[in-house]
């Protein structure tokens, strides 16, 4: 069986690690908030940079070390930045399969309430602005995971207290799977790709 790279993606505050918790896929994993917290005394709160920086290291090393061994593991991720993708390559070049989950709300708004209830309950928030900006991103870089992930699931969280819903599935980037009607939310994210959806 070949090893496998699992990443559940999405933007802060969607609900990434209630709905799917990476320590739950049977594989080696690492979630970097709670590395961080473990630093920090047991406090998701006023982490420091520092910590921040040694945490970022040791996940870069994780999961280098984990497809030089091939080995197989799993990953949590706001999908800000290119990096998911770079590793994503070398885990594939290495005979790596990379499944991801994608995980979002209906608004950034919706995210940000959710985020500051993380915070008043003791979980690790971010200023606002810092917040849309990795929202935004995470969200323009989801058409290139359907276009790259060897398989990808995507989910709508947007109703509170409920399972959240498959709304599409690709393979390879062929979309095998798309809810009708489609949530407003990923008809924006893919209407400025090829995977636009006809109105």
């Amino acid at each position: 069986m070949r090893p496998r790279m699992i990443v559940v993606a999405g933007p802060p505050g969607s609900g990434k690690s209630i709905a799917f918790p990476v320590g739950s896929f049977g594989v080696d994993s690492f979630n970097a908030d709670d590395r961080s917290a473990v630093l920090n005394n047991g406090s998701y709160q006023g982490i420091p940079l520092e910590i921040r920086a040694v945490v970022n290291k040791n996940f870069e090393r994780f999961v280098e070390d984990h497809i030089r061994n091939h080995q197989s593991f799993a990953i949590e991720t706001t999908l800000r930045s290119t990096v998911t993708f770079d590793q994503a390559d070398r885990a594939r070049a290495e005979g790596f399969e990379v499944h991801m989950r994608y995980i979002a709300l209906n608004d950034f708004a919706q995210n940000l309430n959710r985020v500051i209830a993380r915070a008043q309950a003791g979980g690790h928030s971010a200023p606002a602005d810092q917040l849309r900006k990795i929202h935004e991103a995470s969200m323009k870089n989801l058409p290139r995971a359907v276009r790259e992930m060897d398989e990808i699931l995507v989910f709508d969280n947007t109703v509170p207290n409920r399972e959240p819903q498959l709304v599409l599935s690709a393979r390879s980037g062929c979309i095998t799977y798309r809810r009708q009607p489609c949530p407003e939310w990923l008809r924006r994210v893919l209407d400025d790709s090829e995977y636009q959806i006809r109105h």
